[in-house]
């Protein structure tokens, strides 16, 4: 039993090295951590999901549907929650047609099978997500992830909540709101309820814009530099443009073009993969890169490219080369992997 902690203490060690320094992928199964959900703790999983964060899609994926259909509750999870994020999607998943990537994220059964999530809702994490999807749910989707210690999620739910216009969220107190969202209750509250609201958002964040006023850019580059809900870019400047970081955040934000986009990117679940490390890795890198490709359609990023490229060109190199992995294959032609 102490042989045994000790290996796993020593792969959680050697994972967080790996993606910290950005060295290869460990030639080894390193198990995933924090092994919260069941089925977490299978080394068959744990080598899929460093498989996955690898950005070796196709494999990953495989292993995850093949663990899936034999009972495994984490792969059910993860696939589950990648077949509801678009931003989750990598370019394999994109070139499948529609039989087979149903086949690879679901579960038989229907005209278009059936989410592995069904099959795992006593998982208190798949009944947090549930919430979210249910239209008659109110503040305790948030309370659920938050309980959970899922924030990510729990910026998702706020957000959702918020584009359904709930009046739930006129009875959340602002000092328990997320500070870099506290601009959702800002636009149903009344005058004495937006004070409270301004006094508690501070000073130089960009969501004061959302909030009617205005700021200096320079204090929008500070935060970005500074803000722990800004990580998912900070990561992908940290890993495309180390030697020009704070052009390359400025640029990233307004090419995402969407506040609420930046807090909702990362991770599927802190109980696979932390934030931190999630964003650390290539398929991180790469969620990033594919929500800001989505913020502009396909007709209109030849101009944000062009756009980018006055302002941060290994930015623009790195999603140029990013969309290009998206982009229909042509018979015969090369492969560009």
């Amino acid at each position: 039993m102490l042989l045994s902690a000790l290996l796993l203490r020593f792969a959680r060690l050697a994972r967080r090295i790996v993606f910290a320094t950005g060295l290869a992928m460990a030639p080894f199964p390193v198990l995933a951590t924090p092994p919260d959900l069941p089925g977490s703790e299978d080394p068959a999983f744990a080598q899929a999901l460093v498989l996955w964060l690898a950005d070796d899609e196709e494999t990953a994926l495989q292993d995850f549907a093949s663990l899936a259909q034999a009972g495994n509750a984490a792969a059910r999870i993860i696939l589950g929650l990648i077949d509801k994020s678009p931003s989750l999607q990598g370019a394999y998943l994109a070139h499948l047609n529609r039989r087979d990537r149903i086949a690879l994220l679901r579960e038989p059964g229907g005209l278009s099978g059936r989410s592995w999530l069904a099959r795992a809702t006593d998982v208190p994490l798949v009944a947090a997500w549930g919430s979210i999807w249910d239209v008659s749910s109110g503040l305790e989707a948030i309370r659920a992830f938050r309980d959970l210690e899922e924030p990510r999620a729990a910026r998702e739910a706020m957000v959702v909540l918020a584009a359904r216009e709930h009046p739930n969220l006129n009875d959340l107190p602002p000092a328990e709101a997320d500070t870099d969202l506290l601009f959702l209750l800002w636009r149903a509250a009344d005058p004495e309820r937006r004070a409270e609201i301004a006094s508690l958002t501070p000073a130089a964040h960009p969501q004061r814009l959302l909030m009617g006023e205005r700021i200096d850019p320079r204090e929008i580059d500070i935060w970005l530099s500074s803000s722990e809900a800004a990580a998912p870019i900070t990561a992908l400047c940290q890993a495309v443009c180390p030697e020009t970081g704070e052009t390359c955040r400025g640029a990233a934000y307004r090419a995402l073009n969407s506040h609420n986009a930046l807090m909702t990117l990362g991770t599927p679940a802190e109980a696979l993969v932390s934030q931190a490390e999630f964003l650390a890795s290539p398929r991180g890198q790469s969620a990033v890169m594919r929500r800001i490709l989505l913020a502009t359609d396909i007709r209109g990023r030849r101009a944000m490219f062009a756009h980018l490229q006055e302002h941060s060109q290994c930015l623009a190199a790195a999603l140029i080369a990013e969309n290009q992995r998206y982009m229909p294959r042509l018979p015969n032609a090369p492969s560009t992997e």
